[in-house]
């Protein structure tokens, strides 16, 4: 189970068992609940403020730590990906901890074994990474980030996963015959006001580091509350509660037990698993499309806990029939945006008086399509929850159920995490999941009919056709749109794809100019990154966003005037077409996170075996590579990570840019290719041009869609304390219209970027 959510779930567990233990315990302890009323007060207050930071401490310190890490593993979604499967994990292993203390210790040892964990957790706050567990490449990124996380977060996370029900389980055995309803309202309370107040409050505010310093002292005050506990409860030296609640809980004999969990394990185990598997996927999915940012993070995760809440707090809420006809439509709807019969709508509303193009507009509609993901996620979540909540057994069984929750929920993030990469070569989660879900939404109508009755009565029988009829039909219309829709996957041109931690790649072969010449196009996605033809008359011709009249073939040719050798580096690799600008005596330095990019750019592309400058690559997130090496004195630097439809934000941050200026000898050019579908990135570069006091010109080169890969479209901002060279004939007549300044300039930190400020 995901984060937090399987954190609910587990108070929620303990919840309804003590709920219905209620009367054999309030039995069993009237005589030892002897404790005055100051002291259950006080008691009370300690235990409700440490839920309520426990809580928010749990939800708060996942942005913290993944937005301190994100840069130093390029910034991709895979990041975010990665650090979830570790709270999953993390969350699982708290809940067995919790559970095993709870079983087998007395009330006194549980509280002197969890006091002390918390008692070594305080030695090492704050939780800031040092600098030491930064990569020196870019291998090996996701066991690496589970080593840095466990490292610095990993005790401290695992301590809180497991405070909550301990707590709870703490409270009932001081306070005899009460169900903590409160701490459960507080812990939703405490969860809720963390996840929105990160992206919200927390990082407009404060840097990173003042956040771990928050946090910690956030620790240190649960601390104190759980002491204040565990003197009230050690003081009472009760230690046979909680074996007297054991004996009252055992109802039923071993072969029972095993009987039931036996039959409805799996299903608790594929229900939560689907839960958690859809919100990586989702969560993956947007960041794809967009940035990865603590925004884009939240969003999912409050729509999954959302449902959480829904279900767990309000059963009567989830109406199978209901969840199953929005999740349905929810499912077809985004799957047809996705889908190349959108085009169909361009057909359906063309008229004399408007010819609107449907499919680019809403094909392309980010809000549109971002909304429709959440949508999805958030029936697809109900409808795992709400039958999680409709499949709940009796009190006796409640342990069992939770363990598969979470053991469910830390399957699905390491399916996501861990073995899509390893065996798909291309982003196939979001597919799996939208099918999954529908086919949950098409089952689940007909078992409930089916279950309160089917063909028993004339009424029966049609309700049981109508229904049976509805999901096949729908469901069939849902598994073609998903099976069929444009997921980033192969087609036919791919001649290969291969997919790692940092993405999916793609080489497809097409026609290309005006002869219509072959050559192979890399894809990122549904993005371009490089083509290049196959013939060896054309094969070094300087194509898409490279073209010889783009921004950057200008900016090389106005500093390598009079055959002046040239220093040039370049963040991102692609499939190596600025190569094509070397000659011989300049030095071109490549930075790519992405061994994969490396491999296909020496194979089969051969912009760099054809190159005849020095060529150096760097395979390391640019900016971690640039902060260990001395001063390059570049002539120029190429910033060209941002033409996919996700951006590395920590590459435009203030911070970023005092490192290229390091780098940049007086008078030197740093390139920004800004072209992007959904983004503009224009205010930013601008604000960069304000805050370093350079000169700024925007070139824009529009091709004829018609033309072929080799003339792709591209948008170069180039920034130079070096005026005159900016103002030289052939750049000012390239340069862009004057729509770029329609928006002011805006300032991005490592700390804060506004992902709304740029949206196109």
């Amino acid at each position: 189970m995901s984060s937090g959510g399987a954190a609910h779930t587990n108070e929620i567990s303990l919840i309804k068992l003590l709920e219905h233990q209620d009367l054999k315990v309030e039995e069993m302890n009237a005589g030892n609940a002897n404790a005055g009323g100051s002291t259950n007060l006080q008691f009370t207050i300690c235990c409700a403020i440490a839920t309520l930071f426990s809580a928010f401490l749990v939800f708060q310190i996942q942005p913290v730590i993944s937005k301190m890490i994100l840069p130093w593993f390029g910034g991709g979604p895979a990041v975010w990906t990665s650090c979830m499967m570790f709270f999953q994990i993390m969350l699982l292993a708290g809940y067995a901890y919790a559970y095993s203390v709870n079983r087998w210790l007395s009330l006194r040892s549980q509280v002197i074994c969890h006091m002390t964990l918390i008692g070594v957790c305080l030695l090492f706050l704050p939780i800031i990474p040092g600098d030491a567990w930064k990569p020196k490449d870019g291998s090996l990124p996701t066991f690496r980030i589970l080593a840095v996380l466990s490292a610095n977060v990993g005790l401290p996370y695992f301590l809180l996963s497991a405070t909550a029900p301990l707590l709870q389980a703490w409270y009932a055995a001081r306070m005899p015959g009460k169900i903590p309803y409160r701490l459960y309202a507080l812990s939703n309370v405490g969860s809720l006001f963390a996840l929105l107040s990160f992206p919200f409050l927390i990082e407009p505010l404060m840097g990173s580091a003042m956040q771990a310093y928050l946090w910690a002292a956030g620790f240190v005050v649960f601390a104190l509350c759980c002491a204040g506990m565990a003197f009230v409860l050690v003081r009472d030296r009760d230690s046979s509660l909680s074996e007297q609640l054991d004996e009252a809980t055992a109802g039923d004999s071993d072969e029972v037990v095993e009987q039931v969990t036996k039959k409805k394990w799996i299903s608790w185990l594929l229900l939560s698993g689907l839960g958690s598997f859809s919100l990586l996927s989702i969560s993956n999915h947007i960041c794809l499309e967009m940035t990865v940012s603590p925004l884009m993070w939240v969003l999912p995760l409050s729509v999954y806990l959302l449902t959480f809440i829904l279900n767990f707090e309000y059963p009567k809420l989830y109406v199978p029939r209901l969840w199953a006809v929005g999740c349905m439509a929810a499912i077809v709807g985004f799957a047809f945006l996705n889908h190349d019969r959108l085009v169909l709508m361009d057909q359906w509303f063309e008229s004399p008086i408007a010819d609107y193009d449907w499919s680019d507009y809403y094909g392309d509609h980010l809000v549109l399509l971002t909304t429709m993901a959440l949508l999805a996620l958030f029936f697809v979540c109900m409808m795992c929850h709400g039958e999680l909540v409709r499949q709940k057994p009796p009190s006796r069984y409640l342990t069992s159920f939770y363990m598969a929750l979470a053991t469910g929920g830390a399957i699905g993030g390491m399916s996501v995490a861990l073995l899509c990469p390893l065996l798909f070569d291309s982003f196939i989660e979001t597919k799996v999941m939208l099918a999954l879900g529908l086919l949950l939404a098409c089952y689940v109508p007909v078992s409930v009919v089916f279950a309160n009755g089917g063909f028993s009565s004339s009424r029966g029988k049609g309700r049981c056709v109508v229904t049976c009829v509805n999901s096949l039909v729908i469901g069939a219309v849902g598994l073609w749109l998903v099976q069929t829709g444009n997921w980033n996957a192969k087609n036919d041109e791919t001649v290969l794809q291969t997919r790692n931690f940092y993405g999916v790649l793609r080489i497809d072969v097409e026609e290309a100019g005006d002869d219509g010449q072959l050559g192979r196009a890399l894809y990122y996605g549904q993005t371009l990154h490089g083509f290049q033809f196959i013939s060896s008359e054309l094969s070094k011709k300087p194509t898409t966003y490279y073209s010889a009249d783009s921004g950057l073939a200008l900016a090389l040719a106005a500093l390598g005037e009079n055959d002046k050798p040239l220093r040039v580096g370049i963040v991102g690799l692609g499939s190596g077409t600025t190569a094509v600008y070397g000659r011989k005596g300049d030095y071109f330095h490549f930075y790519e996170i992405n061994p994969d990019v490396v491999r296909l750019a020496r194979s089969p592309f051969t912009f760099l075996a054809d190159c005849s400058a020095e060529v150096e690559i760097t395979l390391a997130d640019a900016r971690m590579a640039l902060e260990r090496q001395p001063d390059q004195n570049y002539d120029l630097l190429a910033l060209d990570a941002f033409s996919g439809d996700a951006i590395p934000a920590h590459l435009l941050t203030m911070e970023a840019v005092e490192t290229y200026r390091k780098h940049l000898r007086k008078g030197g050019v740093l390139a920004v290719h800004i072209s992007n579908r959904y983004l503009n990135l224009y205010p930013v570069v601008a604000g960069i041009a304000a805050a370093q006091g350079w000169g700024l010109v925007c070139v824009d080169t529009e091709h004829d869609d018609d033309a072929g890969q080799d003339e792709a479209g591209s948008s170069w901002c180039l920034l130079s304390t070096d005026v005159s060279l900016l103002e030289r004939p052939e750049i000012q007549e390239a340069k862009a219209d004057e729509y770029y300044n329609d928006r002011p300039a805006i300032q991005w930190t490592d700390q804060y970027s506004n992902l709304f400020h740029v949206l196109d």
